[in-house]
């Protein structure tokens, strides 16, 4: 039976196991949903603790209240192996209502031990932590209820559990002719949460007003269940490695979950054309903390999902990378296992593509949380309706509705534009017609824009950008790069004053999820707008905010130019502190320097560095010059700069 949806949601039956441990100082709660820990001891304020498996094998899932009669730090140890990911324990202040991920600054992580400690600060205060941030039935509600006046959402129930609690089955659109059926499911096993936010994000853009969104309704008709084990995520299990197997080793021939045999009921009945499978990897290290799929690599899944991947490289967030294709290839012996999600349903005959996504729990850099993962599912479905999906019979050729072809337009004109202006032109000028695709014409706007301030024409410039700012069509990319372009074109036009720049400024950094390299040439712009005003405190404060964002090889360089911005202010001991933080981050690598065009450069900002302290002995100076004069890569440029000053220092 299916039914609209209304802005109450039935209350569901909230199953948990809950365990309560009361010391003298510090009191353990597992008792909410989600709630997962084993107390093994509790010596004063530091506290040892494990994670309750529940019959399954190890993994390294935990979530807990810990509230303190005093205030002060308490040690929070995990034992070994590892059970803390990259950015510390997630915390939450408000009883799971928002989350920040404590850091590293005071978490252990050796072979020995696992641990952090975390300050509290008021009497009887409270804190939950987990191991990420967590997903539970509550924010499938709260999605549910945001949405609950939306035409284009159904809410129905999939199934019953064992235990007889109702699983959620959200369907966006209805099925007919010249409609793709889509699949898209979440936890199987319990605890992996990120993929949660992920698949949310898939499912909200899929639902907007947006033109991502209409075009993908035109197209398909998509069934969501978002907790598959929705007993397991409420309780707080692992899920993974459930004995005698996890929900995500039940399909096929009679499965013992009736979750899994409703997905395979859809599956079936509506001869499913996509399936994607939102899941966590292990819990850090290696590939696991980077975006990536994995499946059965049947040619025309693995041609259909290395397409798809190629639209996501131009609409995820560009501070995320794309994700990695780890298919299996299905020739090689025991690859298929049909009781997996992604093998079965790359196995069905009306399947074009069927994969798992792997989401990391969080990364270091970007710091992915909750919302940072809705982005990159919005990128998802963005990149979606992108893709020309082909069938196991249509042969290969996208032609330009390839991203192949549209990148080697990208690819062929910015290798060539300031060699063969003329041509480019051109060739960009070829797909601003009416009949061009408009994703072309929005690049070629883009590449005429590039081209026009390399030939000094900024008004036109600013005119090609701001037609790309403008329209609804334009990538993730495209618009990341047309704000760009308009900045440099700002701050390169002679008429350009400093309200304006600031302003454009302000905007360009505020766009989210940007990437490194559009912040760090951002902040490179503003920097030389203010040293041309002379404004040179401005300039020290943009370099300094570049060098957070900037890579390795360039951070040497942006320190020797603070060091200038400060002896054009007449300040020499800031000039020389400096010097002395390129000095302090270059030596260590210059020992053999990389043998790069990079490498070359850190050997001349090193030279730099020591040639701008007056006390540096010759000798010192002697040996910098020769790392820049003996590398490989070092152009003749920089040897004669290093020569001419060494000749002026001797």
């Amino acid at each position: 039976m299916t039914m609209k949806l209304f802005p109450i949601i039935t209350p569901v039956i909230i199953l948990f196991a809950s365990m309560q441990v009361h010391g003298e100082e510090v009191r353990i709660s597992t008792a909410f949903p989600g709630g997962n820990v084993v107390v093994e001891k509790m010596d004063g304020r530091t506290i040892h603790l494990g994670t309750d498996l529940r019959g399954g094998q190890p993994w390294f899932y935990w979530c807990f209240d810990a509230t303190v009669a005093n205030p002060g730090k308490v040690l929070f140890d995990l034992g070994k192996p590892q059970k803390i990911g990259v950015r510390g324990p997630a915390v939450s202040i408000d009883e799971g209502k928002s989350w920040n991920y404590l850091g590293t600054e005071n978490v252990e992580m050796t072979p020995q031990a696992e641990r952090f400690t975390y300050e509290f600060t008021k009497v009887n205060q409270r804190a939950r932590f987990s191991v990420a941030i967590p997903y539970l039935q509550h924010d499938l509600d709260i999605f549910i209820i945001k949405n609950a006046a939306n035409p284009f959402l159904v809410k129905s129930e999939l199934t019953k559990t064992r235990k007889g609690t109702s699983v959620d089955l959200l369907t966006i659109g209805k099925p007919g002719p010249g409609v793709s059926p889509i699949l898209v499911t979440a936890r199987h096993h319990a605890c992996e949460s990120t993929a949660s936010y992920v698949l949310e994000g898939f499912l909200q853009e899929a639902l907007s007003a947006s033109l991502a969104g209409k075009e993908f309704r035109k197209r398909h008709v998509l069934f969501a269940v978002p907790i598959v084990d929705k007993d397991g995520v409420e309780a707080g299990d692992q899920g993974k490695n459930r004995m005698p197997h996890d929900h995500n080793r039940d399909y096929g021939d009679n499965p013992i979950y009736p979750e899994i045999q409703a997905i395979s009921d859809i599956a079936n009945k509506y001869k499913i054309h996509f399936a994607i499978d939102f899941h966590c990897p292990a819990l850090r290290g290696d590939i696991h903390e980077a975006m990536h799929f994995l499946g059965l690599g049947v040619p025309h899944v693995k041609d259909n999902l290395n397409e798809w991947i190629s639209w996501i490289k131009e609409e995820r967030p560009q501070e995320v990378m794309a994700p990695l294709n780890f298919l299996v290839d299905p020739t090689k012996p025991g690859a298929v296992n049909r009781k997996m999600n992604s093998h079965y349903m790359a196995t069905l005959g009306s399947c074009k593509m069927a994969a798992t996504l792997e989401v990391p729990y969080t990364q270091v850099r970007p710091a992915l949380d909750s919302d940072m993962a809705r982005a990159y599912g919005a990128g998802l479905l963005k990149a979606w309706v992108r893709t020309n999906f082909i069938t196991i019979d249509a042969g290969m050729n996208r032609g330009d509705s390839s991203n192949a072809h549209f990148n080697t337009f990208r690819t062929e004109f910015l290798k060539s534009y300031r060699s063969k202006p003329k041509e480019m032109e051109q060739l960009a000028n070829r797909y601003r017609t009416e009949q061009s695709p408009v994703l072309y014409r929005l690049e070629a706007a883009n590449l005429l824009a590039t081209l026009a301030i390399s030939q000094r024409k900024i008004p036109e410039a600013k005119v090609l950008t701001q037609s790309v700012l403008l329209d609804a069509n334009a990538s993730t990319y495209q618009y990341e790069n047309a704000m760009l372009l308009n900045m440099e074109a700002t701050v390169k036009d002679p008429k350009s004053g400093t309200e304006e720049v600031d302003a454009l400024f302000v905007k360009s950094v505020e766009l989210p999820y940007s990437s490194l390299s559009y912040r760090a040439k951002v902040y490179d712009m503003a920097s030389e707008f203010a040293r041309r005003q002379m404004d040179y405190r401005t300039a020290i404060k943009r370099t300094r905010d570049q060098i957070l964002v900037a890579v390795f090889y360039e951070k040497g360089r942006l320190w020797n130019r603070i060091a200038t911005d400060f002896e054009a202010l007449k300040l020499p001991a800031e000039a020389l502190g400096a010097r002395k933080e390129a000095i302090k981050l270059l030596r260590p690598v210059l020992d053999p320097a990389e043998v790069s065009v990079f490498g070359a450069m850190m050997t001349l900002d090193y030279f730099d560095a020591l040639y701008g302290i007056s006390e540096t002995p010759i000798s010192e100076l002697q040996v910098a010059a020769q790392k820049v004069l003996n590398h490989k890569v070092s152009s003749i440029a920089m040897k004669e700069h290093v020569t001419k000053l060494l000749k002026e220092r001797k």
